[in-house]
């Protein structure tokens, strides 16, 4: 195999290699660094390329191009050729050792040696990736790609690692929704093992999730308005809590206060949970039921900021005040079945969207993690869940609260409970920091935003320090993804969901109900 260049330098972790001048190298590209002494083959990742020139003579190139320049302006462009250009010009790759495969190829190990120097560097073999197949899961996402070449091999993560909380990183454009639903297509192959709740604020998974082989057998899905070949989305104000209208509103401390107050006053005669706000909606004149019923304790505006809420919140067609009509527990039990619950909050105010995820991610985590304290065998065939969350910085941000937030709880024990987050943003700058160094798996996209690539190198559970030019110049669909699974950040290039929907193995045919025995019924 020919060589792409020759190593020259530099230490354990860096590596710097000389090639042609007119080697094509690509930022992220992977290549093999071959130590002939040893027999072991180095893996390295491009991370950035520079010019070179043997010539001694300060300002050398910027004369040639000044000259050449001045050739092109008169249209004798090549009137002065460049004397041995292959030799005096040269590329000079700068690059991270990923690690090395040991002789046999049986094992890959992080870098602690340095290859011999000038050893070769060409581009690997299919063998030399053969260490990831066990590493990369039951929830492929896409094809390993090298720099703007995709390599056939097929790259993801264990489902398992949903528990442990995933967050998807990008700018408009650049893939997020297309992977979000391939990763959605891997859940609804999984037989089970895992449940996903999809909360959708945009309507845009509905229509393109139904196209998949398995949708008729494991997705479900719920709307808070009527649309077709939906289950209606019902959320009884028994059910919902103090603590999600926290999570959703933005209170000052005399409003939350006032709805301690309240809570109080009304007691379970109007219901339990938050059914008082029913009948607290209905008061026509709230000074004399402040004066009356509350003993004056709550100042009048505050009472009327929460009656103008507690008003909007009874009028949304996807508030019941009747028990029964709740869907909570049909969510719970179509994830203990290890389905995949897709819920279209479109047409909802962005804080009404965040009381429904509120609610019924409560519902989740508290099941969950009962199932864990009271019935461990119960739990044990549970499968794992994970709550998807767009616009993930709404609720995860530094600013919120988190005594009554649910969401910050399921980032610190929810993988206790096999019930993880899924977050996805295109600032991660704006979530909390100490909540994002929970997430044990990024799928990073472009982000042009330098604070926001900074953030994920701080959290990352892989090392990125390099890869800021890479991300940077990634195109819509190629990605990195750092999983404690893999040994390094794995560069991918997504499955198209059509492409995914086509390659999916259709879940077998059913088998046509078995006639009625119809002696026993006479019986």
């Amino acid at each position: 195999m020919g060589a792409r260049g020759r190593l020259f330098g530099k230490n354990v972790i860096e590596g710097e290699f000389r090639a042609a001048p007119d080697e094509d190298l690509f930022l992220g590209e992977l290549l093999v660094a071959v130590d002939e002494g040893t027999g072991r083959r180095y893996l390295f990742r491009v991370v950035d390329v520079t010019y070179g020139t043997e010539h001694r003579e300060p300002g050398w190139a910027e004369r040639v191009a000044g000259t050449m320049l001045a050739d092109d302006g008169r249209d004798e462009a090549g009137s002065h050729p460049l004397y041995e250009s292959s030799r005096r010009t040269y590329r000079v790759a700068a690059c991270r050792c990923l690690g090395y495969l040991t002789p046999d190829g049986l094992e890959f190990r992080k870098p602690k040696s340095l290859p011999t120097q000038f050893s070769r560097v060409i581009a690997p073999e299919a063998a030399d990736f053969d260490f990831l197949r066990s590493r990369m899961g039951d929830l492929p996402v896409g094809n390993l790609r090298s720099g703007e070449s995709e390599v056939d091999f097929e790259v993801g993560i264990p489902g398992a690692s949903l528990a442990s909380h995933v967050g998807i990183f990008a700018t408009t454009g650049m893939g997020k929704s297309n992977l979000m639903q391939v990763i959605t297509g891997g859940a609804l192959q999984a037989q089970g093992r895992y449940g996903m709740l999809l909360i959708d604020p945009h309507g845009e998974y509905r229509t393109s999730l139904v196209k998949h082989p398995w949708a008729a057998d494991r997705l479900r899905t719920y709307a808070a308005r009527r649309l077709p070949n939906t289950s209606t989305l019902r959320v009884s104000l028994a059910e919902l809590s103090v603590d999600d209208l926290r999570t959703a509103y933005e209170w000052t401390r005399p409003q939350e206060e006032a709805l301690f107050e309240l809570e109080r006053f009304y007691g379970s005669s109007a219901g339990g949970g938050l059914a008082w706000l029913l009948p607290f909606s209905q008061l026509d004149d709230l000074a004399p039921f402040r004066e009356i019923e509350l003993n004056g304790r709550v100042a009048l505006n505050t009472l009327q900021v929460v009656h103008r809420r507690a008003r909007r919140i009874v009028d949304l067609d996807c508030i019941s005040a009747d028990p029964n009509l709740s869907v909570g527990g049909a969510v719970v039990r179509d994830l203990t079945e290890g389905k995949v619950v897709l819920v279209d909050v479109s047409g909802l105010g962005s804080t009404e969207e965040v009381l429904v995820a509120s609610f019924l991610t409560r519902r989740v985590l508290d099941e969950w993690s009962g199932a864990y304290l009271d019935d461990p065998d119960r739990h044990e065939r549970m499968p794992v869940v994970s709550i998807v969350l767009e616009e993930a910085q709404r609720v995860l941000s530094s600013n919120r609260d988190r005594e009554s937030n649910v969401f910050p709880r399921v980032a610190r024990e929810g993988r206790k409970f096999k019930v993880g987050l899924c977050a996805i943003t295109q600032q991660p700058k704006l979530l909390d920091g100490e909540l994002l160094s929970q997430f044990n798996t990024f799928f990073i996209l472009g982000l042009a935003d330098e604070k926001d690539r900074n953030i994920l190198k701080g959290s990352s559970k892989q090392d990125l320090s390099a890869l800021g030019p890479e991300i940077q110049t990634l195109m819509p669909g190629e990605c990195l993804i750092a999983n404690l699974h893999a040994p390094f950040a794995v560069p991918a290039k997504i499955h198209l969901w059509s492409d995914a929907c086509r390659a999916a193995v259709p879940p077998p045919a059913r088998r046509p109900a078995a006639a009625p025995n119809i002696a026993a019924l006479v019986d």
